[in-house]
């Protein structure tokens, strides 16, 4: 288990590769599990409740798989999925961890405070450190320079966060 923490570790500071990860259905299914649950602590006060959250974070993962999917299966590289999924999803599942604290200090809209904006600080930070590291590995899964691999990740977060927020507005 900790060689797993010490490779999402690694990967969160673009040192490893998708690659480097077995390609294992059973873990990708565990790392799914584990953002969905994360996700749901994370998000739940956004989304007005744990049901939404987890409803919301399910569809982001479904949507998340099937975008990577097309793009692995567009590119020729479908064998890839499964370590470029548990790469992402795993890294993701690390990142929302570190967002819980920073969710809890951000209050309400009524009590806004000078801690609430270090949070929403620290909480845009580390979305655009997920981005980094979503084209550090996409780099490597579709073979294209960092530089594109951001722009796909970036074009991905905003497609995703029109597709979920459409469906699950935040509250």
């Amino acid at each position: 288990m900790s060689a797993l923490f010490n490779y999402f570790f690694e990967l969160c500071l673009l040192r490893a590769k998708p690659q480097d990860l077995p390609a294992s259905n059973v873990l990708l299914v565990l790392i799914i599990a584990a953002n969905v649950l994360v996700g749901v602590l994370a998000f739940s006060g956004l989304y007005g409740g744990v049901l939404r959250a987890f409803m919301a974070g399910a569809i982001e993962n479904l949507f998340f798989l099937v975008v990577l999917g097309a793009l692995l299966y567009f590119k020729g590289l479908l064998p890839r999925f499964n370590q470029t999924a548990t790469a992402l999803l795993g890294s993701s599942t690390l990142l929302a961890v570190i967002l819980i604290p920073l969710y809890s200090m951000s209050g309400t809209e009524t009590e806004r405070t000078a801690t609430a904006a270090v949070a929403d600080l620290g909480a845009l930070a580390l979305l655009i450190w997920s981005l980094s590291i979503m084209g550090h590995v996409l780099r490597h899964a579709i073979e294209v320079p960092f530089g594109r691999g951001i722009m796909f990740a970036l074009m991905y977060f905003l497609l995703s966060s029109l597709f979920v927020g459409s469906l699950f507005p935040l509250s």
